[in-house]
């Protein structure tokens, strides 16, 4: 009896997130892979926003890959706040190189105000937003403003890889991101969007500054989906731009910590999320790992209940790996069955712990 009252939910909550994985793989099937043909717009249009706080390590190299763009006459605009290393020293070097760039020192503390004052002064009717630790393709100004062009999008929700290291972690999260950024592209292609990130989007300056108000200042991140949800609370179209050329790669986190703190911010923003189709997400994905943990700490005790706990995690295993094969095509993961194998192992452990750890404690910064 006892074994049939744990199963029955358990494997309701497995059919709740079989139909959710269905709904994201069916929207990433509808999303067409863009090639960008001859412009008809020029890149005068464009203004490309780096927020930047301490990153004299990672802004060089970023900086070199937008001098190497395929077109050179966006604005750019370099946004740096409050760092103490030699962050604004590189800002005015690229001074040197590009014809049309601005410096602005942030007047308040934080990301989503040095992006404001960037934003609230960009030239450009298109502003794309991308990392200072982040290198884009060199046809990325040009394949966005293209799909802009063609599609007259309120937001962009464009694609990011993490970059591998030697550790096998590294290449475990970077499958592990990839999930994530193919999950908000299939459901932006369901019509449902939820996800995107800061780090490769662009969208209507108006169709920003009308959702400012909802930007949530209290919240330390977040600039990203506040962004979205307030678009779509609008009406607002939301595209996914899948293609290779719309690429950005960041690095992957450098421990397991910074791993988890990184996570755990992302978590934290959740709770002044009101959007009714992000927080069912959350919750199926949520209950879907706390119920594998949960059969899991219960087969130590109660034997019986191996064979239904190996069933669960054989069947989800299956439903994810096969809308990671889906995306793959894109996201280009080696060895995927075996690395979706081991982060199915130790997905519901770490999105347990992060995410009720997320929702108990807020950080306090952005970096």
């Amino acid at each position: 009896m006892t074994l049939i009252l744990i199963s029955i939910p358990a494997f309701a909550i497995l059919g709740s997130y079989l139909a959710l994985i269905g709904i994201f793989g069916r929207g990433w099937k509808k999303i067409p892979y863009f090639l960008a043909e001859e412009l008809t717009s020029s890149a005068k249009t464009v203004s490309v926003v780096v927020a930047c706080r301490n990153e004299e390590n990672n802004l060089p190299h970023l900086l070199r890959a937008l001098h190497r763009q395929s077109i050179s006459d966006f604005e750019l605009i370099l946004v740096n706040d409050h760092s103490t290393d030699r962050t604004g020293e590189i800002m005015q070097d690229a001074a040197l190189h590009f014809d049309n760039i601005r410096i602005i020192q942030a007047q308040k503390q934080g990301k989503k105000a040095a992006l404001r004052e960037a934003i609230q002064t960009a030239k450009g009717n298109l502003i794309i937003t991308t990392d200072a630790d982040c290198i884009p393709t060199e046809k990325w100004v040009e394949t966005i403003l293209a799909f802009q062009v063609k599609n007259d999008c309120d937001l962009i929700i464009a694609p990011v890889r993490m970059t591998e290291n030697d550790t096998f972690f590294s290449k475990i999260e970077r499958l592990e991101f990839s999930t994530l950024i193919a999950s908000g592209a299939g459901a932006a292609g369901s019509g449902m969007p939820v996800m995107c990130n800061g780090a490769n989007l662009a969208f209507r300056k108006q169709s920003w500054l009308a959702a400012w108000p909802d930007i949530n200042e209290n919240e330390m991140s977040g600039d990203d989906i506040f962004l979205l949800l307030s678009i779509k609370k609008r009406g607002g179209k939301i595209r996914f731009l899948k293609s290779e050329d719309a690429f950005v790669s960041t690095k992957s986190a450098e421990n397991m910590v910074a791993f988890f703190k990184q996570r755990q911010r992302w978590t934290a923003k959740s709770k002044s999320y009101n959007d009714l189709q992000i927080i069912v997400v959350a919750i199926v994905v949520l209950l879907a790992s706390l119920i594998q943990v949960v059969l899991f700490a219960g087969s130590i005790f109660m034997p019986e209940l191996w064979l239904t706990t190996a069933i669960y995690f054989l069947i989800k295993y299956l439903i994810d790996v096969s809308f990671l094969l889906t995306a793959n095509d894109l996201f280009k993961t080696k060895k995927l069955l075996f690395r979706s194998f081991i982060l199915s192992v130790f997905y519901p452990f770490y999105i347990s712990f992060t995410a009720l750890s997320g929702l108990i404690k807020s950080p306090k910064a952005w970096k």
